[in-house]
């Protein structure tokens, strides 16, 4: 028995451990998955067993650290909000364990309060070696921080990018910290009166405040407006426990500013706001919020106050750096969105402040200590499925690598079943439809075997998808993406039942809407099914409504423009097509579109403007060459015109038509040159 509380007590102590010391290594960059997920599997397996041995030692030894009413309170609230979040959500099955590989779902935010408690029974040595193992760590973060900066440009990006990525947001809250120290320490050891004092203070949260808006500018988030926003219109209809922990991406889905349709990023869905807090707001809801904060801001307090009154130079620094890193973290979640890990490093720090806060007789029992054995449980099954998950996705990625290098091949259908048949998620059938897709584009081009076979492996393929698709949409039917692909299948077996296919497609395309009416992208997808069946007046409707919800659409301007030209309608599908260059003037086709609508009008001149520019976007289309070719013949420049004509025949030797245009040319081109000579002769 002895042995194994031993073994036990040194279990939970050294994994415990890793868990300080690992968290600032997993901002080292990953080439495997995102540091984010690998941070994710390493930190909740780890809390889990941590948590596990510290509980099942404390059973056999009836000893349980004690727990005081600050955290408590702070513990038992954040717990049960982020659970009751799940609870309430869409999917409590999804939004509690993921769906995939998911940093921010309820039962990963139970680690937080999990380490922070296990920082908290750890041995006063045991702690204050490891405290200081930290500050070293945060030390040489910001060393490297600065080397980083000053290398950026003589050593390459590459030497920069690895100190960049190990130093990015932890190295900065050691840097800052340095200097906010600095302040606390002259306020700590001054004997000035209090009035200079609190000047020196909130100058030095300016500071930190500053340097943190300057150093995450470049990140691709919404802004604080925006994710307010967002968080107001989430709190009105879901204000307690907000929409679902980890489904930031649905609250942006359905609340979003309608400014934002005016922007590059009007069709990215952002996975958190511009900052923790306002990110926590919309997905954990109030009541998440204020238990965070309070187990943050608590042990900021708690921390700075035995800072104060430390008498230990040695301590006195140790407590100075961690109150001021934790006092950085505080700033810095209202402006930017954390990764797991930062949220993580957050919460030892935190446990690290508490860890010397006096607890009397008055406390509350040990026995308390309780509340962590379903926490314990919660974690080690998100453990065991997180452990699954992550190889399900190395097959996935394998499967991936072969798509993109040698297609849809059998070795990647292989490899998709085999990561399906690990861990049931519904991107892997997402892509297994868009497999199945380019499987039969594969068919189609290489067309080998009887009509009847070539039927069946066609037919085969359909099926596949549509199965694939079927099983996306039960596994998250709150997901709109699984109905577009299970749109996208049945799409796929139209030419076998199209008034079936037809209808089940249009079904779930508007399935998808439903889910994300705000998305200009759905009703253009709906608007090219019903082209496909034929209805000019549906295909109209649609991307009406797609041009409602963004004006200035290019893919529903473009659409728009080839209906109003099969219409006869040429000016009309003029004027959408120089809506469309203006959306997109990076686009060929929409210059294309352009430049065919002006040839139709006599316009040559424009006509040749337009097409210049989309051979230019894409110099090796023949078509755009060729109807460039026309449009310099027919407005008086037949030289150029052969000579764009002739080089189309030296690609594409014996073509009946360029042969033809040449031999159009002919007598234009000796009148041009008769005339030049008689104009010399004057």
């Amino acid at each position: 028995m002895k042995n194994l509380v031993r073994v036990l007590s040194l279990v939970y102590q050294y994994v415990t451990a890793f868990i300080v010391i690992a968290s600032p290594l997993f901002f080292i960059p990953t080439t495997v998955f995102s540091p984010d997920v690998s941070y994710y599997l390493a930190m909740i397996t780890a809390t889990a067993v941590a948590l596990t041995a510290y509980i099942l030692n404390a059973l056999l030894t009836r000893t349980w650290h004690p727990v005081s009413r600050f955290e408590l309170l702070g513990y038992g609230a954040f717990s049960l909000a982020v659970v009751l979040s799940a609870l309430t959500s869409r999917d409590p099955n999804i939004t509690f364990f993921g769906d995939g590989i998911n940093a921010f779902v309820a039962a990963s935010l139970l680690v937080l309060p999990a380490v922070m408690y296990l920082v908290r029974t750890l041995p006063n040595t045991f702690r204050d070696f490891l405290k200081r193992i930290l500050v070293v760590i945060l030390g040489v973060s910001a060393l490297l921080f600065i080397v980083a900066f000053i290398a950026k440009g003589a050593l390459g990006t590459t030497l920069a990018k690895v100190f960049l990525g190990f130093t990015s947001t932890l190295s900065l809250a050691a840097y800052i910290g340095i200097f906010v120290l600095a302040i606390l320490v002259y306020v700590r050891r001054s004997s000035h009166h209090i009035k200079y004092k609190i000047p020196l203070l909130t100058g030095a949260i300016v500071f930190v405040v500053v340097l943190v808006t300057i150093g995450y500018q470049g990140d691709i988030r919404p802004n604080i407006q925006s994710s307010f926003q967002v968080a107001s219109n989430v709190l009105v209809k879901n204000g307690v426990f907000g929409i679902g922990a980890g489904d930031y991406a649905r609250a942006w889905q359905l609340y979003r500013p309608t400014s934002v349709m005016s922007s590059q990023f009007f069709s990215v869905d952002f996975n958190q706001a511009s900052g923790t807090l306002t990110t926590f707001l919309a997905t954990i809801g109030v009541v998440g919020t204020l238990a965070f904060l309070f187990l943050v801001l608590g042990s900021l307090f708690f921390t700075f106050r035995l800072y104060m009154r430390a008498q230990d130079n040695r301590e006195h620094r140790i407590l100075g750096l961690l109150t001021l890193t934790l006092l950085y973290f505080v700033v810095v979640s209202v402006l930017v969105p954390f990764t797991y890990a930062m949220l993580v490093l957050w919460m030892v720090v935190a446990g690290f402040g508490i860890a010397r806060m006096p607890i009397g007789a008055s406390h509350p029992s040990r026995k308390i200590a309780f509340i962590f054995i379903p926490v314990a449980i919660i974690l080690c099954i998100h453990s065991v499925s997180t452990i699954n998950k992550t190889r399900a996705f190395l097959v996935y990625s394998s499967a991936q690598t072969e798509l993109n290098q040698k297609g849809a091949t059998d070795q990647a259908e292989a490899l998709l079943n085999q990561a399906a048949s690990i861990y049931k998620y519904d991107g892997f059938y997402r892509t297994m439809v868009e497999y199945a897709i380019a499987r039969e584009r594969v068919l189609v081009s290489t067309a080998t075997g009887t009509p009847d076979e070539l039927k069946a492996q066609y037919l085969t393929r359909a099926k596949y998808a549509v199965d694939s698709g079927l099983e996306a949409v039960s596994l998250s039917p709150s997901n709109y993406q699984n109905y577009v692909s299970l749109g996208r299948a049945y799409e796929l077996a139209m030419p076998f039942d199209k008034d079936n296919a037809y209808k089940n497609a249009k079904i779930a395309y508007q399935k998808a809407i439903d889910l994300y009416p705000q998305n200009p992208f759905l009703y253009v997808i709906q608007a090219r099914l019903e082209a496909s069946a034929g209805s000019r007046e549906g295909v109209r409707t649609q991307l009406t409504e797609a041009l409602k919800k963004k004006q200035n659409f290019a893919d529903a301007l473009f659409l728009m423009s080839q209906l109003e030209a099969s219409e006869q309608k040429i000016d009309e599908a003029l004027n959408y097509a120089i809506e469309a260059v203006k959306a997109a003037p990076n686009d060929p086709t929409v210059y294309v579109q352009a430049g065919l609508l002006f040839y139709g009008k006599r316009d040559y001149q424009n006509a040749v403007v337009a097409l210049q520019r989309a051979l230019q976007l894409d110099q090796n289309n023949q078509n755009t060459a060729y109807f460039l070719a026309l449009s310099l013949r027919d407005g008086g420049r037949p030289d150029l015109a052969k000579l764009i004509g002739s080089e189309l025949l030296n690609r594409n030797p014996g073509n009946v038509d360029l042969e033809a245009f040449l031999k159009s040319l002919e007598p234009t081109v000796a009148t041009t040159t008769a005339k030049t000579s008689t104009t010399k002769k004057k």
